[in-house]
């Protein structure tokens, strides 16, 4: 068992507002003591949203020492990485980063690569990172989308008959995936 995923919300407006989070935080770390899932209070982070936000300062026992909390402007819920602006950039730049890791091991591993192989490389791979979770962090600005499609650009390339055609002419189209 694991307490390692949890998350807090609550509206902070004003001080009364920052004290009853600190008493939420209070709950579930007793809570958590008396289930014996204790929290690792060095990994719990503090993430404030919204520009009126007051910023207020949070803190955990640690082994009877009260710690403050660590203050984040992004973190991973879920396997979706997300700002304190609630953007997504991060976790499109994460995605585009694991896939371009992947094209670079099927480049260096596949000699002969005709359209079919990548394409069930590609798809069985790269896509997954590429997609995953998308209905939540879709992609709304133009250099989110670009990023995406020079993922899809790099695969297109790793075919040697396509290499020298135009993505946009390329046979490989239908099975790239389009935001």
């Amino acid at each position: 068992m694991y307490a390692d995923d949890t998350k807090i919300c609550r509206e902070t407006g004003d001080t009364l507002d920052s004290i009853k989070l600190q008493a939420d935080l209070n709950n579930i770390q007793k809570w958590s003591e008396q289930w014996q899932l204790k929290f690792n209070s060095a990994k719990c982070k503090v993430m404030h949203l919204g520009y009126a936000n007051g910023r207020s300062k949070y803190t955990m026992k640690d082994n009877g020492i009260e710690v403050s909390l660590e203050s984040t402007s992004e973190e991973k819920g879920l396997g979706v990485w997300i700002d304190d602006k609630l953007k997504f950039t991060s976790h499109i730049g994460h995605a585009v980063a694991k896939s371009n890791q992947i094209l670079g091991l099927i480049k260096c591993s596949f000699v002969y690569r005709d359209t079919e192989i990548i394409k069930r490389l590609f798809t069985a791979l790269a896509r997954p990172h590429l997609e995953y979770a998308n209905s939540v962090w879709h992609p709304r600005f133009k250099k989110d989308v670009e990023q995406l499609e020079k993922v899809q650009r790099r695969a297109t390339k790793l075919v040697t008959s396509l290499r020298d055609m135009s993505y946009t002419n390329s046979a490989c189209k239908p099975w790239i995936y389009h935001p």
